[in-house]
């Protein structure tokens, strides 16, 4: 455990300050020569020197991670140039998606246009469009024609670090081909046995996936048996793991240590069943350990079955060393098997020390050890000094102990990461681990055996788990209308989320033996919350001005206004078509708001009800209160305006259509002014019928005009009663040729522009031409493809203008 401590130490060390890896890497080399001399005549200094050479160890081991060294022939030198043909090998298994595939290539060669192949390292997402009924496979060697792009981030405080996470993957870019045009290299020499038995676990498991996907018509509970059991994911849609999570019970989603910790002990039950018939091997004891050893076959097998990701792998570690530790019959020293299990898992891979899956993992397992601890202190007896009756309750509830525990030991995680906390955890646990770990995935596993051969019972089994996971879901949403079931939270710093597990070490301490100790955690306790509670009530107070941040969306707009008088409007939500899976509002938007502490806004504004403006505001709707809801005056009948719609009335929100010109909302010494709304279908296009509006706080303003081009420009700059002078503009329709005419900036005068769209996207938005009249006039042009989330702030004199580049 000491050790555990103190590597990871090391590793939130290097990540924290990465200044100093030389140094670090230079004192861990002279420890390990000085090591065995000072062993022999310091023995005092032992300690110490463990200490430092352990620290020292895990801060270099992260290094290599951020710091990879790449070689000058790596693919992350070709990104984001023209088509190449690619050579490479498949490492991953296919990821399916509606309409593609997704597979992991270690690139090995490039030929541009000089047809002069290179070699080259690194690997690549390759997203594979279409269908052939030869899809390149695991171990494959390939051939296409494609154009490397490199990773993006969403660029706005509090945003997921998408190109880190990659990064700590290997890969470094992303490449799109349809799979009609990928010619597969590999001949049938070249594969080994190895590679046969993987390819054949990932053709039964894609074979499987389909065959219940068929078998329940696509249904929920059918996808979530696919996913339950095959560990594909990526078929599940944001309602039911936003169901799940709510409920407290998402990690059942997932291919985690209580997945592998219950096929684990069916095997193991299984396997010493058969050995129990051979009583040499029952009277010796041997059978037990024998069992556990040969329970790592099926074991490692299902964690290949399930597509062996990172989280599967560090369930395996966790497993297989509880394993062996029963084997070596040192069961009972759990602490330092996890604590093995941890160090084995962080020397082979030191990110995983910033994965959510192993925070939150070990952090349960060490509050279930401490709350058991307490458990059994505090007169909870032993199961052997009861009758049968007493069993049964003694069983349940270790379980309900073991369920709550757990809950309060991810809770603070929970919150930071998902911003959401399930009161409810604890009961639906209780309900569903039985329900679907116990009996759903043993019958689910069942079925994967026998539906080659014996299609009709493998079609009862996963009938009968359809039905008890739609019982589930059911119930699921039951609890989760349930007045006070669940809440979100702001995002929490990591300041906070330390001083909650203080208060959680000196409850436990003080139940296990109050002393000196106890009264030091209680001073560092009321340290810590002190401080975040005074630095929050300092950021409150320090609030007096007029915040604008301009959201980084991608190929969409996205506003935050926070006022003076703290107000909080959102003005549109960004997002992609309608067939895309990825929410704007739910992954980009709200993760912003979250991190501003805003779970109340007192108006969302929708410009125009088009796909890159509004799909991103259901998930707000549905999710923050919201007090009034602004549009302009046209409808549409697509599914996502008719979903946005019904939410409003579902949620009670008032639907307001400004449509009288000057139309004006007061909020203090701030006000926002509806310009010139145009008659209903007045033009064609949805863009040029954009809800425009000037918002002023004292002297300053600024013009947001939605998607408007020319025609509307011209209209609302005809008269002289309207007043377009501003000192900032949302650069019209993404900077588009059509919009930002002459005419118009000349009537507004802006002394800076910023343009919303997203990096390289498809309309080369915005165009050069209006960068040019932009930059002829004098006007600062700021855009947040490259750029990022761009903060105005305003005294209501002056103004300043902020960029956020990520980190």
């Amino acid at each position: 455990m000491f050790f555990f401590i103190l590597f990871m130490a090391g590793i939130f060390a290097g990540n924290a300050c990465p200044d100093y890896r030389i140094a670090a890497f230079w004192v861990l080399i002279t420890l390990f020569v000085l090591l065995g001399p000072i062993f022999y005549l310091y023995k005092r200094s032992r300690t110490v020197i463990l200490v430092v050479l352990i620290v020292c160890f895990g801060y270099h081991s992260i290094q290599r991670s951020l710091y990879p060294g790449l070689l000058p022939h790596h693919i992350s030198n070709f990104l984001d140039s023209k088509k190449m043909l690619i050579t490479g090998r498949v490492v991953s298994f296919a990821r399916h998606y509606n309409k593609k595939s997704r597979v992991i290539l270690a690139c090995q060669s490039v030929e541009m246009n000089d047809h002069i192949p290179k070699k080259i390292v690194g690997k690549i997402n390759l997203s594979l469009y279409g269908h052939s009924t030869q899809a390149p496979e695991f171990g494959d060697m390939i051939r296409f024609k494609a154009a490397v792009k490199s990773i993006q981030n969403f660029r706005n405080p509090g945003a997921f670090d998408y190109e880190r996470f990659l990064r700590f993957k290997g890969v470094y870019g992303s490449a799109y081909s349809d799979i009609q045009r990928v010619n597969i290299l590999t001949g049938a020499e070249e594969i080994h046995i190895f590679m046969r038995l993987i390819r054949q676990i990932e053709r039964v498991r894609t074979r499987f996936y389909g065959f219940v996907l068929a078998r329940t018509n696509d249904a929920l509970a059918g996808k979530i048996l696919a996913s339950l059991v095959t560990g594909k994911k990526e078929i599940l849609d944001s309602e039911i793991r936003e169901l799940f999570s709510k409920a407290g019970i998402s990690h059942l989603l997932a291919i985690s240590g209580l997945h592998l910790a219950i096929v684990s002990l069916l095997f193991f039950g299984i396997i010493y069943w058969i050995l129990s018939f051979f009583p040499s091997l029952l009277i010796s004891g041997r059978s037990g350990k024998i069992a556990g050893l040969l329970t790592l076959i099926p074991l490692s097998l299902y964690a290949v079955f399930t597509g062996f990701s990172p989280s599967t792998q560090r369930a395996l570690i966790m497993i297989s060393v509880l394993l062996f530790s029963n084997v070596s019959e040192r069961e009972n020293d759990v602490v330092s098997s996890l604590s093995t299990a941890g160090v084995l898992i962080l020397i082979l891979d030191p990110t995983a020390l910033f994965s959510i899956s192993f925070q939150l993992s070990f952090m349960a397992v060490i509050f279930i050890l401490a709350g058991v601890f307490l458990l059994k202190k505090y007169g909870f007896k032993k199961k052997e000094a009861l009758d049968v009756k007493g069993r049964i309750f003694f069983r349940a509830g270790l379980m309900m102990g073991v369920s709550l525990f757990a809950s309060l030991g991810t809770a603070p995680l929970t919150a930071f990461y998902f911003n959401l906390v399930s009161f409810i955890s604890v009961p639906a646990n209780l309900i569903f681990i039985p329900l679907i770990g116990c009996i759903v995935l043993p019958l689910g596993l069942a079925s994967v055996l026998v539906f080659s051969f014996w299609p009709s019972l493998a079609v009862f089994l996963v009938h009968g788990c359809e039905y008890l996971i739609g019982f589930s879901i059911f119930v699921s949403r039951f609890l989760v209308s349930l007045p006070c079931s669940w809440f979100r939270v702001f995002t929490l710093g990591w300041g906070q989320i330390a001083g909650l597990y203080l208060v959680f070490l000196f409850v436990f301490l003080m139940l296990k033996k109050p002393g000196k100790l106890v009264a030091s955690v209680l001073i560092l306790v009321v340290s810590v919350l002190a401080f975040n509670f005074s630095h929050n009530y300092r950021q409150d107070r320090s609030k007096k001005e007029l915040v604008i941040t301009v959201i980084d969306v991608g190929q969409g707009s996205s506003a935050l206004i926070q006022t003076a008088e703290g107000k909080n409007i959102l003005v549109d939500g960004g997002g992609f078509s309608d067939s895309a899976s990825f929410d704007t509002g739910r992954l980009i938007v709200a993760p912003v708001l979250w991190k501003n502490r805003i779970k109340v806004l007192d108006y969302v504004i929708l410009s125009h009800p088009e796909a890159d403006h509004l799909n991103g505001l259901i998930f707000i709707l549905e999710n923050f209160k919201v007090h009034t809801f602004i549009q302009n005056t046209d409808e549409k009948t697509t599914g996502r305006y008719q979903a946005l719609v019904r939410t409003c009335n579902q949620k009670g929100i008032p639907i307001w259509k400004p449509s009288v010109q000057g139309r004006r909302l007061f909020l203090g010494q701030t006000q926002i002014v509806f310009l010139r709304a145009s008659p209903i279908g007045f033009f064609k296009d949805l863009n040029n019928n954009s809800l425009v509006f000037k918002l002023i706080y004292n002297e300053f303003s600024m013009l947001f005009p939605g998607d408007i081009m020319a025609a509307r420009e011209e209209r609302l700059g005809g008269g002289d009663q309207v007043d377009l002078d501003s000192d900032i503009l949302l650069s019209p329709h993404h900077g588009s040729r059509t919009s930002s005419s002459k005419f118009f900036l000349d009537k507004v005068q802006p002394k800076s522009v910023i343009v919303s769209c997203g990096r390289n996207n498809r309309y080369n938005f915005p165009h050069d031409t209006v960068l040019k009249r932009y930059g002829k006039m004098g006007i600062k042009v700021y855009r947040t493809d490259a750029d990022g989330a761009i903060s105005i702030s305003s005294d209501g004199t002056n103004f300043s203008i902020k960029i956020y580049k990520g980190g």
